[in-house]
């Protein structure tokens, strides 16, 4: 998906190998130098990096949405790093994670959320990482404050990069019922181009694909597979292949396909895969987001639409 997708890309490829550095202090508020921290465990040298929250949100904001997004977008996603952090902290505090040793979080992108550090943010936006920086700054001075919250405490942060039209549940996704989570419609995202996405197969290879993961597909091309539960918005839950029944999650990762919401059409000795959204589905999309920040909507605007119940308030737990 363009921009974004490379930027999720290029996380996976380097978030291990550069050390962790802080941003540049000109991008720091004089009031956050001092104030608000947060700490990260280095896997590879076992050491913890303590960084300002303002760094913190710009180093997440940077790895997870494109810099030339609309401004209220890049806040709302801001809102979402800090209330992350707070979230993180607050769990660490009340119940902690042995292998953290103390920290809020780790640099292990496949626990927690992904973040660029400056030298990892240079590399990923090259000339233009000045301006991203100027930008991405700004909507975390903006956010820094701000926590998003539910009775309370800090939301359980979940964010996608685009919907199929209708976001999921935790429920539906995940089986836990978590109210804020909830399916919502993001109409938007339907008439941009990076909803849909395809995949192609032969039989053969589909059935060699299949087969190496999960066992015997059979015989008959029209039957190597089927979806067994779906969702009321066409996400695949369960699939089947033989004669087992397999989370839609591993299915698709294994063919490529960008989110659970898919259509198939076999034809010719070809598979079809029309796939709608990216991403898990539940939480707040980023490209309806943007859609949302282009209309004329604020980043609690925003938040809201997309975490009903939800309550922006100014964080208490500074440190």
């Amino acid at each position: 998906m363009k921009e974004h997708l490379q930027i999720i890309a290029a996380t996976a490829l380097i978030f291990l190998l550069i050390p962790l550095v802080g941003y540049a202090k000109k991008s720091v508020p004089a009031q956050s130098a001092a104030g608000e921290t947060v700490s990260i465990y280095l896997t590879e040298s076992g050491e913890t990096e303590t960084m300002s929250m303002h760094d913190y949100i710009v180093g997440a904001v940077m790895a997870q949405m494109p810099a030339d997004f609309e401004p209220a977008a890049l806040e709302a996603q801001a809102v979402l790093a800090a209330t992350y952090a707070r979230s993180r902290r607050l769990s660490e505090s009340e119940s902690p994670t042995a292998e953290l040793h103390g920290a809020d979080m780790s640099d292990d992108g496949t626990l927690y959320q992904a973040f660029f550090t400056e030298a990892q943010a240079r590399q990923v936006y090259g000339d233009g990482y000045s301006g991203a920086l100027e930008k991405i700054s700004a909507a975390a001075d903006r956010a820094e404050p701000l926590t998003l919250t539910y009775d309370g405490r800090p939301i359980l942060v979940a964010f996608h990069a685009i919907s199929s039209g209708v976001t999921e549940s935790a429920l539906t996704m995940w089986g836990e019922d978590i109210p804020y989570l909830a399916s919502v419609k993001s109409g938007q995202d339907e008439a941009l181009e990076e909803c849909i996405s395809r995949a192609d197969y032969s039989d053969e290879e589909l059935k060699a694909r299949l087969e190496e993961r999960f066992g015997s597909a059979g015989d008959d091309p029209e039957e190597l597979f089927r979806p067994e539960a779906v969702s009321d918005s066409g996400t695949v839950l369960t699939v089947r292949v033989g004669d087992g029944v397999y989370p839609a999650e591993e299915f698709c990762s294994l063919l490529g396909l960008r989110s659970q919401n898919f259509t198939v059409r076999h034809k010719d000795c070809r598979w079809r895969f029309t796939v709608r959204g990216c991403g898990h589905l539940v939480g707040m999309s980023q490209y309806g987001a943007n859609e949302l920040a282009k209309s004329g909507s604020s980043a609690k605007d925003i938040l809201l639409c997309y975490f009903p119940g939800t309550k922006i308030t100014k964080a208490q737990d500074k440190k």
